[in-house]
Order: C-alpha cells, then structure tokens, then sequence
C-alpha cells in the first residue's frame, strides 16, 4: 500500500543493507493497526532513503531511467566528496542535488521506486496525483496504462489499483476497469463502469462537473429559428445564471448544423459533450429528421418536438394574457399564420412578439409545463 504521506526531503543517502524480515514487521504492524476502528491508513511503509538504497544498481538505474522518460531530466547517484569512496550519496538531477528538486519528482520516484520492489506483486496507490503537474500525471497515467511497457519494467506486478482524485489518471484503453466508490454512512461500495456515458459522467464529476472551468459550455442547445434562438437563450440565462449554455441557431437547417458540431467535436457518440448536446425542433419538421440526428449520435430522448409548431406557443401564459389583453384560457386559442400572431383581434409578428416577450421574461414567470418537463428540467439535471 501506497501511502498519501510520501513526502520525504532526503539530502544524503545512508549505506545499509535491505533487512529480510522487514515485510513481516510491516505486515504485522499493519495487521495490528488496521484492527483499529479509527484507523485511516496514510503512511507509507517505505520512505525514498530505503527505496533507492532498497534497490539493485540496475533496478536504481532502471528508475532514474523511468523518471527521465516521464519528467525529462536526468537523474544519477553521485558522492558528495568525488575522492572519498565512502562519502554520503545524493541523486544528481541535472546538477543539483534532488532534495532542492521539485517536492514531485520525489513523489514520483516514491511511487516508482516502490513499484520497482519485486516483493510485490500487488501495489495500491493513493493519490498518485499530489504534487504533480498535469503534464506528469497524463505521462504517468499512459506509462501505467501501458500493459506491454509496464510488463517490460515491472514484470512482478500483476496488478495496479489506484485510488485518484483525476481524471488524467482514468483507464481510457478498458473503461471498464474504473470503479466510482459509493459511501453511505459507514458502509463503502464500488460502482463499475460500464458504459462511455457512465464514463463521462465520472469524468465530468472529477472536474467539478464544470466545462466552464475550461471555457467549455455546459451544455449546447440547437435551435431552428431567429426567435427559437432569442427565446431560449435568454430563459436559459435567467434560470441559471451560473452556468455557461450554448444555444446555436441552425438558420431552419439543424441537420446540417449538427453535422457541423460533429465534425468539430468528433464522433458524437464517444464525445462526453454527447450527453449534453440537446436538439430542438417544431411539430412541423422534415420527415425521418429524428432518425437522422440519433444515428449522427444525439441521444434520442434529447431530440426535443414541440407538440405545437411555434415557439410561441411556449411563451409564458402572464405575457401572452398582458400584450392580447385577455384571460388565461384564451392564450390556447393563439393563431400563427404565416409570421404573423393573432389573439383577441391583436395581431403582432413573430419578430415584435418575441421582443416584448423578452422585454417581460422573468426567472419567477411560471413556464409551460412543456417547456419545462422536455427541456429546462432535463437540460438542469444534465449539468447539476
């Protein structure tokens, strides 16, 4: 088990010899702690001075080789009085000593050199990712996903768990090889992943679950017409301010515009925007439309029909009542022609509606129970 506390400053390496009951001793520690019921295990039973002068000249060799592959500078062990062959050793990291190295690359070769240990045939590491940049986790992350490279250099480990914090750190060569621990109470299950949504979603969970953090949308939303695009872009706004929703107007073209994001954005069924791509079109639209955009990848039931041909009749009731001037239930009788709208022998164009319908939309407003059930309700729990 490795450790989160590995944060060792070791300037001098002593001489010693590996002692051959210390895995005894160590078990039996473990074994009379772990019986503990307060006990949270994050010590590290091996600090750096043991690995490295634990390990066989080519094992020691073989891990500076391993860390200069994954971080890019060079490591050696040198003596600190070149004529004294009994002086203290150091590690040489590009021509300073490594205790004033940065604290990850001792963290790293911690977990490397522990790796190296052909005691072992089993690791568990925790956190690998404290103290290392983004750049090092992605190498460290591919080397261990790696079966034939791993195999070559740890060829006594048969298996690797890790527990992480980072979604570097994910296996993306067998999605189903990652796990999502559950705790209820005191009571601790693993979820195996099994689908690239469930993927995703985890994915998403160990980024905060914000793409805004990466001036990524949340969410994209494709629209068929001017209003369509006015409309629910500023709803959107109103009802969650916080998060960054791109509504895109596809001109009365939404295939050829979903094509477009496919093309940018990949193979939608594999991208993790897939689940947050949401399509929205009349009652009137072009036959086999749906059918199309799911084999293109959208997600079926983000394929959004109005029940009636008109955003309009989406707008909130309290607005439609003040700028007709007539009750409630009239609003059901709301005629479209054309682009024209007319309500107790008031007549406003589609453009003039939507501008005072704008100019009155509030985030207390009651919304049709439509608008709400097929798209702000799924579209919120999407990206809460």
């Amino acid at each position: 088990m490795i450790g989160t506390n590995r944060f060792y400053h070791v300037y001098h390496f002593s001489t010693g010899l590996r002692d051959p009951n210390e895995l005894d001793s160590f078990e039996s520690t473990f074994q009379s702690q772990f019986a503990q019921d307060d006990y949270n295990h994050e010590q590290n039973t091996f600090d750096l001075n043991r690995i490295i002068i634990g390990l066989s000249d080519k094992r020691r060799a073989d891990l500076f080789a391993l860390c200069s592959d994954l971080i890019g500078n060079s490591f050696s062990m040198k003596k600190v009085d070149d004529d004294n062959d009994l002086s203290p050793r150091y590690i040489d990291m590009d021509g300073q000593n490594l205790a004033v190295g940065s604290t990850g690359t001792r963290l790293l070769m911690t977990i490397l050199g522990i790796c190296m240990d052909d005691r072992f045939s089993t690791v568990l590491i925790d956190e690998p990712e404290l103290g290392l940049s983004p750049r090092v986790q992605q190498a460290l992350a591919a080397f261990f996903d790696d079966v034939a490279v791993r195999k070559r250099i740890f060829p006594h480990l048969e298996r690797i768990y890790i527990a992480t914090h980072s979604h570097l750190l994910l296996s993306r060569s067998d999605i189903t090889s990652n796990y999502i621990t559950l705790k209820e109470g005191k009571r601790i299950t693993l979820q195996r992943v099994q689908t690239i949504s469930d993927f995703h979603r985890l994915q998403f969970n160990l980024l905060g679950n914000s793409l805004e953090s990466m001036f990524f949308p949340s969410a994209i939303i494709v629209v068929e017409g001017k209003t369509d695009y006015s409309y629910i872009d500023r709803l959107i706004e109103l009802l969650l301010p916080s998060r960054r929703v791109t509504v895109v107007q596809s001109g009365g073209d939404v295939k050829r515009k979903v094509h477009s994001l496919r093309e940018t954005l990949g193979d939608l069924e594999r991208s993790p925007l897939r689940a947050r791509l949401f399509v929205v079109l009349d009652s009137i639209h072009q036959p086999g439309l749906k059918a199309e955009l799911v084999k293109y990848g959208v997600i079926e039931d983000h394929v959004i029909i109005w029940e009636k041909n008109g955003i309009e009749y989406l707008y909130p009731s309290a607005l439609l009542c003040g700028i007709f001037s007539c009750a409630e239930e009239a609003v059901a009788s709301l005629d479209i022609t054309g682009d024209r709208i007319t309500l107790n022998g008031i007549t406003r164009t589609k453009n003039e509606l939507s501008i005072e319908v704008l100019k009155g939309l509030r985030s207390d407003i009651p919304l049709p129970l439509e608008l709400t059930s097929k798209l702000i309700d799924p579209l919120t729990e999407t990206i809460s």
